[in-house]
């Protein structure tokens, strides 16, 4: 009877375990996109929803002066801490 309970874990069985394997982006440049708003501003960076060109949402952080404004464009970065930020596309 023991026998039944013991079985090989496979990567199907693991998977459905943990909740799905994480879709995680790869670092550095991801993707450009679209900025949606803006969630305010501290220590001179300023956190902005992107709406971005892979089809998924992020909250990423702007380091400049310049504020951006609904619609305009940018670059996505997944930088080594794991957050997102934002880079100007350079024509």
């Amino acid at each position: 009877m023991g026998d039944n309970l013991n079985m090989a874990l496979n990567d199907d069985m693991m998977e459905a375990a943990t909740g799905g394997l994480a879709d995680t982006d790869p670092y550095g440049y991801v993707c450009e996109g679209t900025i949606i708003k803006s969630a305010g501003s501290a220590a001179g960076k300023t956190m902005y929803s992107v709406d971005a060109d892979n089809g998924r949402k992020y909250w990423a952080t702007w380091s400049y002066e310049t504020v951006l404004s609904k619609g305009e464009r940018v670059q996505l970065i997944h930088a080594d801490d794991g957050s997102y930020i934002l880079e100007a596309i350079i024509d």
